[in-house]
């Protein structure tokens, strides 16, 4: 059985070749204890995924969101489960959350300085979305990413 699953990548500070993205450390008893991850969780019954996205924030980070915006959607498989992840990101310019910390990352070196702190799935989520803020912002577009429905 797959369950679905809506995180958040919370971002700011994007300037040129870098970002800041907020993380926690999970714990739990299972593989992905003490790896960094991103706020989420389980879709609820009558939910949307930006629903969920947004109340597990909420929960884990003590920060409501108006907006998230979903940036892809991933089948991925665990060694104790699988997850269709719903990938959704905010901006977080003028928050401060609870439970994590904000890591830099470069738009050159991309999740490699964080080999072996995320959970697998996470490198291909993180490198999708640098790649995607740094060509819109190189072709002067930051501003668009934000402009999309919620």
């Amino acid at each position: 059985m797959v369950t679905p699953v809506s995180i958040v990548i919370l971002i700011r500070s994007i300037e040129k070749g870098s970002l800041e993205l907020w993380m926690q450390e999970r714990v739990e008893d299972g593989p992905l204890n003490g790896l960094l991850e991103f706020p989420g969780g389980k879709i609820e019954a009558g939910e949307d995924s930006h629903q969920a996205a947004r109340r597990e924030f909420l929960e884990e980070a003590s920060v409501s969101l108006s907006k998230t915006f979903l940036f892809k959607i991933k089948t991925h498989t665990y060694k104790d489960r699988s997850v269709c992840l719903f990938v959704h990101f905010a901006q977080g310019d003028d928050v401060s959350p609870a439970n994590g910390q904000w890591f830099k990352f470069n738009f050159n070196e991309m999740s490699l300085p964080y080999k072996e702190r995320l959970p697998e799935v996470n490198y291909e989520i993180i490198d999708d979305l640098l790649n995607y803020i740094d060509r819109h912002q190189r072709a002067g577009m930051l501003e668009n990413i934000w402009a999309q429905k919620s």
